[in-house]
């Protein structure tokens, strides 16, 4: 590995020189710079990332955080925000916050000089994590939105949009009586988690201005609960003909189970997921019609935005919609007469 002492001496400047012109610290003459680039492209030299950080005073690391108590797979977030950094000289780092001392862990991290900024995942309607990050002055971008969004970056899913497409792409098979069924977060430290709270809200206008049926459904997690919602659903909202949903294992429930209560997949019932994967959809028979959460396109705007603050680029601040689209599968069909 080629060392700094050994560019000082191709170039025939001191150590300090070079060290200079890497970390941009001093300036130096447009001769003496010239030469020492020189050597660093003939000799192949690498900056090393630590010292140059020490050098600057900044880390160039990014870090998501994302609560440990969250159990699904953000793969696609990761990966998008991930290259978004390392294409503008960054790095991400994971970093799986406690739930029980969420003030120390925010804290720590920025006090500490870990990371440059941080991007914000799982976001709450009152997002205790977004109020830390404030006090502590420190450069921030969400994957989410919470209540309060005045001079902040986020990028989220257009819950509002996407539900209200749904139900209209519903309603043009003939359906008026909806369920929605939503992931129940109330008993667990994520009880104001803003996903399904705007879902709920967007569903209910939704149907009251179309003057159609709706029931809403919440499922906690526990296998037994999810088990039992295609039984209560159809107990409870006998009339329903689509189901709505934003909670994977229950789109999975309702494509399995219904053909073994005498519901057939779409004839009698037509489900359709929210926000899930195209993957799900493929490992279903027939195939789940999903509006796919844009999760690539989410984690890289918003490693983006905040790249953009970090690095001193002005402007307005980025706060950014997407709505999921339709992936047709064969789970959606006319409404039954």
């Amino acid at each position: 590995m080629v060392t700094m002492q050994q560019v000082a001496d191709r170039a025939g400047v001191s150590i300090s020189t070079v060290s200079f012109v890497v970390n941009d610290t001093k300036p130096v003459t447009p001769e003496t710079r010239e030469r020492v680039l020189q050597a660093i492209s003939d000799l192949g030299y690498r900056r090393n990332t630590i010292a140059r950080a020490l050098a600057s005073r900044r880390t160039r690391i990014l870090a998501l955080i994302y609560p440990l108590i969250d159990h699904r797979n953000h793969n696609a977030f990761i990966e998008s925000a991930a290259t978004a950094a390392r294409e503008h000289g960054y790095n991400l780092v994971l970093w799986p916050l406690h739930s029980d001392d969420v003030s120390t862990e925010i804290t720590s991290l920025i006090q500490a000089g870990f990371a440059d900024g941080v991007l914000l995942m799982e976001v709450q309607l009152d997002d205790e994590r977004v109020q830390r990050l404030r006090e502590a002055d420190a450069p921030f971008a969400l994957i989410g939105r919470t209540r309060d969004l005045e001079g902040i970056d986020y990028v989220d899913i257009d819950f509002e949009r996407s539900i209200e497409t749904a139900i209209d792409d519903l309603a043009a098979l003939g359906h008026r009586h909806f369920s929605l069924v939503v992931e129940d977060w109330s008993a667990t430290p994520l009880a104001g988690y803003a996903p399904p709270i705007r879902t709920e809200q967007a569903f209910r206008a939704a149907i009251a201005q179309r003057g159609f049926e709706g029931a809403v459904f919440r499922a906690p997690h526990q296998a037994h609960a999810v088990s039992t919602i295609v039984d209560r659903v159809l107990r409870e909202a006998s009339a329903t003909t689509a189901i709505i949903s934003l909670h994977d294992e229950v789109s999975a429930a309702f494509v399995n189970t219904l053909p073994h209560r005498g519901v057939a997949v779409p004839a009698d019932m037509s489900v359709v997921a929210i926000a899930s994967a195209p993957t799900l959809a493929e490992q279903l028979d027939p195939p789940l019609t999903v509006y796919p959460g844009p999760g690539g396109e989410l984690g890289r705007r918003a490693a983006e935005a905040l790249i953009a603050r970090l690095d001193g680029r002005g402007g307005p601040r980025v706060q950014t919609l997407i709505p999921c689209t339709l992936h047709e599968g064969g789970t959606v069909g006319p409404a039954r007469m």
